[in-house]
């Protein structure tokens, strides 16, 4: 996986992830579900984007 697709994959991802944050918060999802789901994926999402960072660098 070359740099440029995996920067698209993971933008694509957090757009996913943020986008599945505004609906569970529409449908009123229960709060304990909500929480965990959200600090989860930000663990999840967060640990992608370093490591992106670390192997392949700035340019």
């Amino acid at each position: 996986m070359n740099a440029r697709l995996s920067a698209r994959a993971l933008i694509a991802l957090s757009i996913v992830y943020g986008l599945t944050i505004g609906v569970l918060d529409i449908l009123h999802v229960a709060g304990t579900t909500m929480t965990t789901f959200t600090v989860v994926g930000a663990v999840v999402l967060g640990g992608l984007w370093v490591i992106r960072g670390l192997f392949i660098g700035r340019g």
